[in-house]
């Protein structure tokens, strides 16, 4: 079904309900009247089989006028389509649409939080990112900055909105339930992945909720890329995910790219492949390796370090940098690969893919080891779409999506690989052995088409001409890459001028962190630890 298709069901469905399809941009929208945005997506759902809400964005338009974004995908029809509804500045109220994809709680959060939009009827509607007692919404196009006072910035009475909107008064914090002992697992818990804080209620060593405390890690990148230049804002996206930074280069390279009309070089692509690949490998060794660690098994893990500090020599060769790289550029890469590096890559692989079966019969098969991760915290396909799971964690549930091949992008087209899913290989299809073991399975398809990219790679330039200062025409575009966490998405929208007007960031972990919360229930504290391992979860792709 073409978006053309769809804007016509939604007529009929709404004929006094849709007031504009905006086909000039590049992700065509559908413009929705506020009050009926419940109903037209609750039918995008039902009848359309939009069974994905990728992200929600909220846009500031003053003086008047806040737009609510919703960018909707169905995997079943591998179609998307983007809603728009516009609500008033002063009262910016919406109906919530978390009860049509359980994801919508946190994004609503999120953006009640940065925007201030009011999700009327939302479970749970306060601060997400931001302490409780934090004064207006950054994210505010009047948002008044501290002052600076010799580098120094002011008391924090400084940080004022022109307009701050007050939450809902019948929205309150969910009550703790009674006669349970209260913990607070982190924020500096060695196995929570980064400054992460859960709140466990607990009945002796069962958990009865497990809620996550995040924003110890907000740095409030989505305002620092308003602030800056696109090309400027390229050091930024490493820091979203310093696991896989090459993936967040991309994605903002790519996003970009759509809004300026550019081509990268075919070299230039195979290079980016290569590097993302060596990235997904190295990630994955460390969400793996440190998932057994967190499980009492920390030989594991050293094999798997070792490994890594080869990719990041490797790295080092490519573009000068161990961990942020930076190596993307918008129309290419920074860096061309010399041949010897590509020669290096072959030989490490040659000695990598016998130490996969090492591993294997070091930890995966161990015994003790399958005992802890099997039928626990199993996550069904279904309730991952619901939450807008990503990846790995999504696979592993037996839901086949991969962008780079139900939504290819770059040369991947040109590659084979396999897309594995879980199957319950020793207990139930999306249990934390399921995901754990998926991500064993992709480090060997990553081998796979690294080899191809090496054999594949062509002569010729690295990086297309690009102007020296670049400046898009007013029009919006979503970048999207298969990140070892899953779709890292990027939503930018331009206004002509040389700086983003609204950037917005999807992350594979921020829609991870509620499914602890869903799956918590029953569990043993002990299996917490299993359950955040297994879905990989770091804090700063949560905070950003």
């Amino acid at each position: 079904m073409t978006p053309a298709e769809i804007v016509q069901r939604l007529r009929a469905a709404f004929p006094d309900g849709i007031e504009a399809y905006e086909d000039a941009i590049l992700d065509p929208a559908v413009r929705v009247s506020a009050d009926l945005a419940h109903a037209v997506c609750l039918f995008l759902r039902d009848d359309l089989g939009m069974d994905t809400l990728r992200v929600i964005t909220a846009i500031d338009r003053p003086p008047e006028a806040i737009d609510v974004v919703w960018h909707l995908l169905s995997m079943r029809d591998h179609q998307t389509i983007v809603i728009k509804a516009r609500v008033p500045r002063e009262t910016p109220d919406i109906a919530t649409v978390s009860d049509i994809w359980a994801s919508a709680n946190w994004f609503e959060r999120e953006q009640f939080d940065l925007v201030g939009v009011r999700f009327t009827g939302h479970p749970d509607l306060r601060r997400l990112m931001l302490p409780v007692d934090w004064v207006g919404h950054p994210l505010r196009k009047d948002y008044v900055r501290p002052d600076v006072y010799h580098g120094i910035p002011t008391s924090r009475s400084a940080v004022i909105p022109v307009t701050h909107v007050a939450p809902p008064q019948h929205v309150a914090k969910a009550e703790p339930l009674d006669n349970l002992m209260r913990l607070n697992m982190g924020p500096h818990h060695p196995a929570t992945h980064g400054v992460l804080n859960f709140l466990l209620e607990t009945d002796g060593e069962i958990v009865r909720r497990a809620q996550p405390d995040v924003g110890y890690l907000h740095r409030g990148i989505e305002k620092l890329a308003e602030m800056n230049t696109y090309a400027g804002t390229m050091p930024y996206t490493d820091r979203v995910d310093y696991l896989g930074g090459m993936f967040t280069n991309q994605g903002w390279a790519m996003a970009c790219e759509r809004l300026l009309g550019i081509e990268v070089p075919r070299r230039g692509e195979f290079c980016r492949i290569i590097v993302c690949e060596l990235n997904r490998i190295a990630s994955h060794l460390v969400g793996t390796g440190s998932m057994a660690m967190d499980l009492g098994a920390y030989t594991p893990f050293i094999h798997w370090l070792r490994e890594r500090e080869t990719i990041n020599d490797l790295m080092e060769r490519i573009c000068g940098a161990r961990l942020t790289y930076t190596y993307m550029r918008i129309g290419g890469v920074a860096l061309d690969i010399d041949r010897e590096t590509l020669d290096k890559t072959l030989a490490w692989l040659d000695h990598f893919e016998p130490i996969c079966a090492e591993f294997d019969r070091l930890i995966t098969g161990n015994e003790i080891f399958v005992n802890r991760l099997a039928n626990v915290a199993v996550l069904s396909g279904p309730d991952a779409q619901s939450f807008s799971i990503v990846g790995p964690n999504l696979r592993a549930s037996g839901v086949k999506w991969d962008l780079r091949r139900d939504e290819p992008y770059s040369v991947y087209p040109e590659l084979e690989f396999d897309v594995p899913v879980g199957l319950g290989w020793r207990g139930s299809v999306g249990d934390a052995y399921d995901r754990f073991f998926l991500r064993l399975i992709e480090i060997r398809e990553s081998a796979r088409i690294l080899r191809q990219a090496i054999a594949m790679i062509p002569d010729g330039e690295i990086r297309a001409k690009v102007p020296r200062i670049l400046k898009p025409a007013a029009n919006e575009a979503y970048g999207r890459v298969e990140a070892p966490r899953g779709e890292a998405g990027f939503y930018v929208t331009s206004d002509g001028t040389d700086k983003p007007y609204r950037v917005r960031m999807r992350t594979g972990c921020f829609t991870a962190m509620p499914v602890i919360e869903f799956l918590s229930p029953g569990l043993m504290i002990a299996d917490i630890v299993a359950l955040i391992g297994s879905l990989d979860v770091i804090a700063p792709e949560v905070d950003r």
